[in-house]
């Protein structure tokens, strides 16, 4: 019996090793892709947190050894802080998408905000700790830890132009470090309950039946105006936006017809031209040609 547990804490300890450095190399990819300068920040600071995060849950505490565990902790709630600062404060058009029709990646970034709160609350709370007893609320402590970490990686990979490859590493990082959890966590049982609630809830209000009721509320809002010029776009193919001249589907603006077709979360109608005006920005970006803005909210919704 000794033996079957110290091998499952050696696979559990490789599985978190390989997880962070999956993390590590989603973080790199989308660290390189070109972006504004506050939002190179936001992104610094929310990967530095989710790297600390899974940095803390790895290296639990130990009697006798450095507080790895807690300066880890304590360094995330800063990166964490100044990523929502730098997210609300530079970017101050963002709060318009905080609506019922918000899209899922903020949803999961504030299901992570709420599940660092716990694990803080539980942590510092005296009086919580002596209800939930010492063994139940290290467990709660962790579990909310791991969710976290869930919520945060969901959170990056939905945001609208991600690279595949980055998505990949941080959705594959995500999975050893749960790996990881389930194989050390003695409450597995509420681990595993508290990741199937979470993943139950993104898909409810993905393709569940509040999809709808949320993409409806979305496709009557007024259309949120973006700053767009022709005379930016005339070295550009017209048929690259305009596919509706070549395909005969209509000869409509873009955003009234793609907004009728906004019935499913993966083509709600901000986050394709989202994706869509952001890449190609990128690009010329990449080619050291004149871009638009890339990420920057304010650049094209600002005033």
């Amino acid at each position: 019996m000794k033996l079957r547990a110290k091998w499952l804490q050696r696979l559990a300890g490789h599985a978190g090793r390989v997880g962070l450095l999956l993390l590590a190399g989603g973080a790199v990819v989308l660290l390189w892709q070109p972006t504004e300068a506050a939002w190179w920040a936001a992104r610094l600071l929310g990967v530095a947190a989710l790297l600390l995060i899974s940095g803390t849950l790895f290296l639990r505490p130990a009697y006798g050894q450095r507080p790895w565990h807690r300066l880890f902790g304590w360094a995330a709630l800063a990166a964490l802080g100044g990523h929502v600062v730098v997210t609300t404060g530079f970017q101050p058009v963002f709060w318009r998408w905080l609506t019922p029709a918000m899209p899922l990646e903020i949803v999961a970034g504030i299901i992570a905000l709420l599940a660092f709160l716990m694990v803080l609350l539980v942590q510092r709370s005296r009086t919580l700790r002596r209800r939930l007893g010492p063994f139940s609320s290290l467990s709660v402590h962790r579990t909310a830890g791991y969710l976290l970490i869930a919520a945060a990686c969901t959170h990056i990979t939905l945001v609208a132009g991600m690279a595949f490859s980055a998505a990949v590493g941080f959705l594959s990082g995500l999975a050893f470090l749960l790996v990881e959890g389930l194989l050390r966590e003695r409450h597995v049982v509420r681990l595993a309950a508290t990741l199937a609630l979470f993943i139950s809830a993104i898909a409810w209000l993905a393709i569940g039946s509040m999809a709808e009721t949320r993409l409806a509320g979305l496709r009557q809002a007024p259309i949120d105006h973006a700053r767009f010029l022709h005379t930016d776009h005339t070295g550009l193919a017209c048929a690259g936006c305009h596919h509706n001249f070549v395909d005969r589907t209509g000869t409509e603006n873009c955003l009234s017809c793609h907004k009728r077709l906004s019935v499913s979360e993966a083509s709600r109608i901000d986050s394709m031209f989202h994706a869509f005006c952001s890449e190609c920005h990128r690009a010329d970006n990449r080619a050291g040609r004149k871009f638009g803005p890339i990420d920057d909210c304010n650049g094209c919704h600002g005033g």
